[in-house]
C-alpha cells in the first residue's frame, strides 16, 4: 500500500511541472494498460485490485453489522419505552 501511495504522489508531482509538458502528455496517452498507466507492473496492479476488493468487502460487512446492531437497539428501545414505529 505504501508503494501505491508513493507512486501516486510521485506521478502527481511530475504532472505539476511548469511548462514543457508536451512529452508528458504523450506518455500519458500512450499506455492503454491500466497497470502501466498507474506506474506498476501487471502483478502489482492485480494485487492492488485484489486489495481494493477485499477492503470493500470488509467495509460492507462492518457496515451491515453496525446497521443490524442499530436496528436491534431501536427495536429494544421501542419495546422498553412502548414507542410507536415512526416511518
Amino acid at each position: 500500500m505504501a508503494f501505491l501511495m508513493k507512486s501516486m504522489l510521485s506521478n502527481q508531482v511530475k504532472n505539476l511541472g511548469l511548462g514543457g509538458g508536451g512529452e508528458e502528455s504523450k506518455e500519458e496517452s500512450g499506455p492503454s494498460d491500466p497497470a502501466a498507466a498507474a506506474g506498476m507492473t501487471r502483478e502489482e496492479y492485480e494485487e492492488y485490485q485484489k486489495q481494493i476488493v477485499e477492503e470493500k468487502m470488509e467495509r460492507d460487512a462492518a457496515f451491515a453489522q453496525k446497521k443490524a446492531e442499530r436496528a436491534c437497539l431501536r427495536v429494544h428501545l421501542r419495546e422498553k419505552y412502548r414507542l410507536p414505529k415512526v416511518r
